[in-house]
């Protein structure tokens, strides 16, 4: 066993403090491509890490978490993705659960490779920059590419934008989920005069990008996560004096950015309004930056004694405190009595009541359907309890189950049901585990023995873990690596050693087994990729013979997915193999039997054969999969109707 010296200086910290930089801004890559929802955007980052935690493995750095909090950490969540896999074995969708699989391990990939990087020294301060600054680079370029042409592509038909991220509750929480971090650099003394103005730059543009976005639900996380930093960052005043320009600035900036969503909804023009509202918003970046800059040149030369410090933290508090009251008082007398308040506003949720969305969407209390995805998610948990559904396996529950119809719709839209449902209790007890153990340590660390600069870090992850947790909690945010990836890296910050380590070589059995491990991630990941890098050839070339060869090479790869199938069967019918074409649909009925697409496709296939009577058949298959479902009614219905 060689022992290396102590990592104390900045050179020895340096190199993981950088890989770790770039492992955190793969998620700023995968927002600019669909926020790594689909296999080609999350795929290369699952198979760079990979690598990594091999070449680390066998080099012997890369060896347990660093303490006895991240081992039980990574454990749990490692048995939360080996759960996730055997899940294959009773899904009836298994190439959904392979793809569901294949992103936890993903964020596996990423805790486990953050804290070993942690453990070898890698600086938490410059990691947090890095989440801050990637996702206000992207909006700063999203800003730059709001010219007329592109208004339409970027923005829906009901007045919101998608950006990047294709998704605008997703586009939000890319844009805020580290905002927290952002605060803190912004306040600490530690950081240089000019990445402070920076970032607090950067945070003005991605909070005012998100405004665009009419998120509710980052709204509602965001008011959550608030009295968390400061409540647990140690740096009332720092804080209060950081956030500061970022409020004044969405002050400043909201009202002509709520009207370009007014006029998007209003047919008006849209173009001239958004326009005309991004020089304040640029001029609000500007003015925070140079606070920021300037704030940073008077604290290197000048600081706050302790009594001062308290005193104008006690005003805050107080203050914070009077307004909430005060707030609370105007909501009281505006709304009445507040228990009748909250019942009208929670039965305009289930309801889905837009009523005040035609001024801004922030007004409604419209559910958007979830009430319904949340029953289905909760009956598929009771149904099975212990073990779940299945990984990626509740779209087809939610055609069966829902009580009306909101839509195309694959998540249950929030994560606590999503893990219950899919994974059930066994499945729930390992990640609330994880997330526990994690969070705990962390606060743990800050009470015992941190200094201000830890409790600051401390403060701002948890606040940051918080809006990530509470906004999921309405969301699919775990389909979205862009999102979520940050998060793991947060969480095994939190888990990981504070202290200087004496790094030790790993022993070979222990090199062989990490090394295993990676060569495992790329067995199942590259399959998994590959594929769909043949099933986009085979969707872009303009030669039948050439796609039907890609589609087949996909499927010796990925075997499982009922989508390769289906577009064999596309090809088929073009090139008039009819026999091809159903035994395709009849393999796609087998690989995903609870699901009524299969079934619809193979009865239009008959239908179009002119075999009536298979067609219902297979109509009123898909009827009972997706009762609700007025197309597949009326076909059934009329379908009988010439039979009779």
């Amino acid at each position: 066993m060689i022992r290396l010296a102590k990592i104390s200086d900045k050179h020895g910290r340096l190199a993981p403090t950088v890989v770790l930089v770039a492992v955190v801004l793969l998620a700023s890559w995968m927002g600019a491509v669909d926020g790594g929802y689909f296999v080609r955007g999350w795929a290369p980052a699952a198979l760079v890490l990979a690598a990594l935690a091999l070449i680390a493995s066998l080099v012997g750095v890369l060896r347990g978490a660093g303490s006895w909090w991240a081992n039980a950490a990574l454990g749990l969540f490692a048995a939360y993705t080996v759960w996730t896999f055997a899940s294959l074995l009773w899904s009836p969708n298994r190439g959904d659960a392979w793809l569901g699989a294949g992103q936890t391990l993903l964020y596996l990939l990423a805790f486990w490779v953050t804290t070993g990087l942690v453990s070898l020294g890698a600086t938490r301060r410059w990691v947090l920059a890095a989440s801050v600054m990637g996702p206000a680079i992207v909006a700063a370029l999203t800003l730059l590419s709001l010219t007329p042409p592109r208004i339409e592509e970027l923005f829906t038909s009901d007045g919101r934008l998608e950006g990047t991220i294709g998704y605008r509750n997703g586009e939000a929480a890319f844009l805020l989920v580290s905002f927290w971090a952002g605060i803190y650099i912004s306040g600490s003394r530690s950081v240089s005069p000019l990445l402070r103005g920076l970032i607090l730059a950067g945070s003005v543009l991605s909070v005012d990008l998100a405004v665009l976005t009419q998120s509710r639900g980052a709204m509602v996380a965001m008011a959550i996560s608030l009295p968390v930093f400061f409540l647990f960052s140690g740096q009332r005043v720092r804080g209060l004096f950081a956030l500061a320009p970022v409020a004044l600035a969405l002050l400043f900036t909201f009202p002509s950015l709520n009207e370009v969503y007014q006029a998007l909804v209003n047919d008006e023009e849209a173009p001239a309004v958004l326009i005309g509202a991004l020089p304040t918003v640029w001029l609000a970046a500007a003015g925070a930056g140079l606070y920021g800059f300037l704030w940073g040149l008077v604290d290197r030369r000048w600081e706050l004694t302790s009594s001062v410090t308290r005193f104008i933290g006690g005003v805050a508090l107080v203050a914070s405190i009077a307004v909430l009251i005060f707030g609370l008082v105007a909501v009281s007398e505006r709304a009445g009595n507040p228990v009748a308040w909250v019942d009208q506003r929670w039965e305009a949720f289930k309801n889905d009541d837009e009523g005040g969305q035609e001024q801004s969407r922030y007004l409604a209390a419209s559910g958007s359907g979830r009430y319904t995805l949340w029953q289905v998610a909760w009956e598929d948990f009771a149904s099975r309890p212990l073990l779940g559904i299945g990984t990626q396996n509740y779209e087809a529950t939610y055609y069966q189950l829902r009580e009306k119809d909101v839509g195309y719709v694959r998540q249950p839209h929030t994560l606590p049901l999503e893990v219950l449902a899919e994974r059930g209790l066994i499945g729930g007890v390992l990640f609330f585990g994880f997330l526990a153990s994690c969070l705990g340590s962390g606060l743990w660390q800050r009470i015992k023995d941190l200094g201000p600069e830890g409790k600051g870090q401390v403060g701002a992850m948890v606040a940051a873990i918080t809006y990530w947790f509470v906004h999921s909690s309405a969301e699919w945010f775990w389909q979205f690596p862009a999102v979520t990836l940050p998060v793991m890296v947060y969480l095994a910050m939190l888990v990981g050693p504070w202290g200087q380590l004496e790094v030790v070589s790993a022993r070979w059995p222990l090199r062989l087994i990490g090394a295993g491990v990676a060569v495992l991630v790329v067995a199942a990941v590259a399959p998994l990729y590959v594929a769909d890098l043949y099933l986009t050839q085979s969707r872009t070339s303009t030669d039948t013979g050439e796609a039907l060869e890609a589609v087949e090479r996909a499927q010796r790869f990925n075997p499982v997915s009922p989508e390769l199938n289906q577009q064999e069967v596309k090809l088929a019918i073009q090139r008039g193999d009819w026999k091809r074409a159903e035994d395709e649909l009849q393999e796609a009925v087998r690989l995903n039997p609870e699901h009524y697409t299969p079934y619809e496709l193979l009865a239009q296939f008959y239908e179009l054969r002119g075999e009536r009577e298979a067609a219902l058949s297979y109509y009123r298959e898909a009827l009972a999969l997706n009762p609700l479902d007025p197309d597949l009614e009326q076909r059934v219905a009329e379908l009988s109707e010439q039979d009779s």
